[in-house]
């Protein structure tokens, strides 16, 4: 499996965690750099699919966007005041791009 910049996980899968059992982040956040070709982030994207995620959050520093998919096939892409969310996993947590690059 994979291991995201970012993973949310529950108080429950911490403890999970902590006991050596494996867990699957609902959510994942990457951060895309200009070394990652193509090929290589669809891969990503489909094993965290594979794996139960439900939400990614591709962050592209350079361009300033972020992809937030909630499958292989839907994707959002955010940039400048667009609000990213990150549901249904938490949609309570959501953030203005401007913001993450301010």
């Amino acid at each position: 499996m994979r291991r995201p910049y970012i993973a949310y996980i529950t108080d429950e899968q911490g403890k999970k965690a902590n006991n050596g059992e494996d867990i699957i982040s609902e959510f994942v956040i990457e951060v895309i750099s200009t070394n990652n070709k193509p090929y290589q982030i669809e891969k990503k994207i489909t094993e965290y699919f594979k794996a139960g995620v439900k939400v990614v959050w591709n962050i592209y520093p350079e361009p300033q966007l972020v992809y937030v998919y909630t499958s292989r096939k839907q994707v959002q892409i955010c940039m400048d005041d667009d609000i990213c969310s990150a549901a249904p996993v938490l949609p309570e947590f959501e953030v203005k791009i401007s913001e993450i690059f301010g």
